[in-house]
């Protein structure tokens, strides 16, 4: 199964197939699309994504991660700072 297709972006605007909910911003893993809530983990544009927002969706069976920085690309992706070291079969 694969992660439903970003169908249209814009500033604050996300569209995911399958989905009729429009997101500021979003999670998607194969079968599923969620709002991405900054505030449930800390995230900020400055450290940038943490820890608990990737796992949730490598629990969820991502296998392939791709992290937006957003349209000014201020978000943080974390990369820099090492903690990204998955191990995925």
């Amino acid at each position: 199964m694969s992660s439903p297709e970003i169908a249209s972006l814009s500033w604050g605007q996300m569209k995911v197939h399958g989905s009729a909910k429009i997101y500021k911003d979003c999670k998607v893993w194969p079968g599923g699309s969620r709002a991405w809530d900054w505030r449930e983990t800390g995230t900020e544009h400055s450290p940038g994504v943490q820890p608990a927002d990737v796992e949730e969706v490598v629990e969820k069976g991502v296998q392939i991660l791709v992290i937006g920085r957003g349209m000014s690309e201020a978000l943080k992706a974390g990369l820099q700072r090492g903690w990204l070291n998955l191990d995925i079969q």
